[in-house]
């Protein structure tokens, strides 16, 4: 009787455990499944939201560079007021770039040569107006008394135009020390002659001026531009003055057109060619400037007449 007894309570415990057992993992599970779908919505949102960086505190704009100063200034020069003239200040201003125009105030409005009018439209276009003598004498010719009257009364007239006359060009480049003297006592700042600079690769040549010409009444040029002179050649004058270490490198054309006017002369597709690939040498520090602008000075008065 009491075996029995105990036995009935054992299976009884028995049973109540085994339903206890799956009721209680039943009743869990939902709880387990909430808390795992809560997690992957929490991580979906977060992958949906992009991570925002901090927000840089403002500071000051960074100070504009300062322009590079060019080592290499090539000058454009061209004498003699040649009524082609205004077409090579056209292509000067169609590449940007300003040019130095050596006119003689006795020659201007005759054939062949610029107007008044077309030299001040030449000024106002912000290229430099120097002088060249009265009628173009060789200087070399004239005893000092008349060189220091054809330089003097030749500024005298330009500057009555109303135009900034500082710099000058000997004619045919001739020049010695009275011409020299004569250019300095008539008011300019500078002087410009023909060669002294190499025209082709040398060894221990000069390839350029210095940035401040040494003797600025007698600055130098690779001879004239002429008309059997290449694009090529052009563009070696400048590459030669560049790996020689800059410097200043004036260049004297004279007659400009579209072939067949002269020894003196330059193409006018030679002279567009040289212009587009000069004006984009600035990465190779070289710039262009008038010449009055590189040798400086104020626009200095003309002694009187005798």
């Amino acid at each position: 009787m009491r075996r029995t007894l105990w036995a009935t309570l054992a299976l009884s415990a028995l049973a109540a455990s085994a339903f206890a057992g799956p009721a209680a993992h039943a009743a869990s599970r939902p709880t387990l499944q909430a808390t795992s779908r809560s997690a992957v919505a929490a991580g979906i949102a977060a992958a949906a939201v992009p991570a925002v960086k901090p927000t840089a505190k403002p500071g000051k704009s960074p100070k504009p560079r300062p322009a590079r100063r060019p080592t290499t200034v090539v000058a454009l020069t061209f004498d003699d007021g040649d009524r082609s003239h205004a077409v090579a200040a056209r292509l000067l201003e169609k590449h940007g770039l300003r040019g130095t125009f050596y006119v003689n105030s006795g020659d201007l409005g005759t054939s062949g040569k610029l107007s008044r009018r077309q030299v001040t439209e030449i000024a106002k276009a912000g290229h430099e107006i120097g002088g060249h003598t009265v009628d173009h004498e060789r200087l070399t010719d004239l005893d000092p008394e008349e060189q220091a009257e054809t330089i003097c009364a030749d500024r005298r007239a330009l500057l009555g135009t109303g135009l900034q006359v500082r710099t000058f060009a000997y004619p045919y480049g001739a020049v010695d020390a009275t011409a020299r003297q004569a250019a300095r006592d008539c008011g300019y700042n500078a002087a410009r002659t023909i060669g002294g600079i190499a025209q082709r690769p040398c060894r221990d040549c000069v390839v350029a001026e210095p940035a401040r010409p040494e003797r600025p009444y007698e600055i130098r040029t690779p001879g004239s531009v002429r008309e059997s002179t290449t694009l090529a050649a052009l563009k070696g004058y400048v590459i030669r003055a560049e790996q020689g270490g800059g410097g200043l490198l004036p260049l004297a054309f004279h007659k400009v057109c579209a072939r067949g006017c002269g020894t003196f002369s330059v193409r006018t597709d030679v002279l567009d060619g040289f212009l587009a690939w000069l004006a984009k040498r600035e990465g190779h520090g070289t710039a262009v400037r008038t010449l009055g602008d590189v040798t400086g000075g104020r626009v200095r008065p003309v002694p009187a007449a005798p």
